[in-house]
């Protein structure tokens, strides 16, 4: 069967330009990431008109930038009209354990760039606590990439050494895991091959590499097509037939998992 493969954080800087590379590429879909503001409805209902002509998967994600910890599921739940996908700006310990608790989150983005670090370069941002709060939730561990680009010598090294830390304690715990370019440009962008090496690089086997570009990217599609399915009325849950009741026209799409 033939594998497919999804970049879930593409910035939508010049997004036409990625599109186009992207398939090139060999990506079935990316999914192109704006902050959560004012002009992101305008900016969700450009993406969805180009949803119809492109001819790979094109998904909305609404990324929540926030310093204050109790915002992350109010903006999340705001979020969900306009957007297929919800990151988190992690990276600060409060933010990324906020983000490991909300049901709404589907990518915890970058947790180990934490600016105070007073464990000899051993925080990673994720503990145990919180990689099973990832793992029920389902909440995927982003692998940026883009870090790892755009640093060098030894900051390098140690952004490496934190994302094998949380490689590990995904495993451990089963939470998915992700490899995304974060490409800002289209000069950053990534084949498949390319960050499947990135991930055995981290400590990931090669099928384990394979599903953070494949696998598990497409798991995190269907948990947000689940959430706005009608008939899916909470995970495990689904109406296969309505008979003679009538569906709903509107579906909450919090508070249900």
């Amino acid at each position: 069967m033939k594998h497919k493969y999804y970049d879930l954080h593409v910035s939508a800087k010049d997004f036409e330009e990625k599109i186009e590379l992207a398939e090139h590429l060999g990506w079935n879909g990316i999914c192109l990431v704006e902050d959560f503001d004012s002009n992101f409805k305008s900016f969700s209902k450009e993406i969805e008109c180009l949803k119809k002509k492109s001819k790979i998967d094109i998904l909305i994600g609404a990324k929540i930038s926030t310093k204050i910890p109790n915002e992350i599921r109010r903006k999340s739940r705001a979020a969900l009209g306009y957007a297929d996908l919800i990151l988190v700006d992690g990276g600060d310990e409060d933010i990324n354990r906020a983000a490991s608790e909300c049901w709404e989150v589907d990518i915890l983005c970058h947790p180990e760039t934490i600016d105070k670090d007073f464990m000899d370069q051993k925080n990673s941002g994720v503990d145990h606590i919180m990689a099973r709060f990832m793992s029920e939730r389902f909440i995927a561990l982003e692998i940026d990439f883009s870090r790892i680009l755009n640093s060098h010598g030894m900051l390098r090294s140690q952004i490496m050494g934190k994302m094998r830390q949380n490689v590990m304690l995904a495993r451990k715990y089963d939470v998915p895991t992700i490899i995304t370019s974060n490409a800002d440009d289209r000069w950053s962008l990534r084949a498949p091959r390319e960050l499947i090496s990135i991930g055995i690089s981290l400590g990931m086997t090669g099928e384990i590499a394979k599903k953070a570009v494949g696998e598990n990217p497409l798991k995190i599609i269907k948990k947000s097509r689940d959430r706005k399915d009608p008939n899916v009325i909470m995970k495990g849950l689904e109406v296969i037939d309505w008979g003679n009741s009538k569906p709903m026209e509107r579906k909450r799409m919090f508070g249900w998992y």
